[in-house]
């Protein structure tokens, strides 16, 4: 088995459901459209860093940690399920933002108001960079290694992208079971684990007809590709196995979409989202899968997708912001 020698908890009790979007389908022009529905999760609200919490906490677990630290932004969607997953497993959790404390009580529509009713204790270290929140958080480590506890600092990219290689099996044996000739994947590319996590198992276990679009919401092809190898690389080391395809194999990806930048909107990317919940009644994030949509919707008007050819969209989650208002 591909993870039998990997510590891995179960935060997932079934897959996530795959649908077909018919009527957003129809509105662009395509006749087999499907949505894997990572938004739908039965912990804290549900998101793709669900299933990389999987890998996170059994490695946690494994080592004897008792306090798990996490970093973020306030509206983080990692930040939200890893307290969520360590108030299911009893664990301890101290939430770190790289932003300025708010003298306010947290109120409905505030993700602090999320971590407050969960009891967990969040630090603020300052409107910083990711660099210097890194060492905010592992000087803050280092006290609780002083006061006798074991911490473990989560978001190893490695350990974190086995759970979308876990993902790319799952799609794979559902869309055998609908009997669906896969031949298109799209979903957002950021920093890395979930996208290359999800490339690196279908590359595993998918044929070669099978194409994976990648569309950016973060970085140019330049920035991006270096991380994206050296993920690839940490995983097959660490399952000891080789795709029998490359990387960038039938693999597309799209700078096009990004729009004004990370987490800054578009006209086409509330266009994506008004259609979608119109048509299908299903709720996009605006900083990822929203983007995803709008850039799928062009391809599909311009005539460089194959509207006849079954294709899927992850939705990655990150829902909850909408209402926070935190975008």
């Amino acid at each position: 088995m591909l993870f039998s020698q990997i510590p891995r908890i179960s935060l997932l009790t079934e897959p996530t459901l795959l649908e077909k979007a018919a009527h957003f389908g129809d509105t662009i022009g395509h006749s087999s459209l499907w949505i894997k529905r990572e938004d739908v999760m039965g912990l804290g609200m549900g998101g793709n860093k669900v299933r990389s919490l999987e890998f996170w906490l059994g490695e946690a677990l494994e080592k004897g940690c008792d306090i798990v630290l996490a970093a973020g932004l306030p509206p983080s969607n990692l930040c939200r399920l890893t307290a969520a997953a360590c108030c299911r497993l009893n664990l301890d959790c101290e939430i770190i933002h790289n932003a300025a404390p708010s003298n306010t009580k947290p109120r409905r529509g505030d993700s602090r108001f999320l971590y407050d009713l969960m009891g967990v204790r969040q630090i603020y270290c300052g409107p910083v960079d990711e660099q210097a929140r890194k060492a905010f958080v592992e000087e803050r480590a280092q006290e609780l290694k002083n006061q006798g506890r074991n911490p473990y600092i989560l978001g190893d990219p490695v350990v974190g992208a086995l759970g979308y290689v876990a993902a790319a099996q799952e799609l794979l044996f559902q869309a055998e079971q609908k009997h669906i000739d896969l031949r298109h994947v799209f979903i957002s590319a950021s920093a890395g684990p979930t996208e290359i996590g999800l490339l690196f198992g279908l590359r595993l276990m998918g044929g070669p007809d099978l194409h994976v679009h990648l569309v950016s919401v973060e970085y140019p092809a330049h920035t991006f590709w270096p991380i994206a190898q050296e993920i690839w690389q940490g995983l097959c080391e660490k399952l000891h196995v080789t795709p029998p395809l490359s990387l960038q194999y039938n693999t597309h990806f799209y700078e096009e979409y990004l729009g004004p930048g990370y987490a800054k909107h578009s006209p086409e990317t509330w266009l994506a989202l008004r259609l979608l919940a119109r048509t299908e009644g299903i709720f996009l994030d605006t900083t990822y899968n929203a983007k995803v949509f709008a850039g799928l919707t062009d391809l599909c008007q311009k005539g460089h997708l194959p509207t006849d050819e079954a294709a899927v969209i992850f939705h990655t989650g990150g829902v909850p912001t909408l209402l926070m208002g935190e975008e």
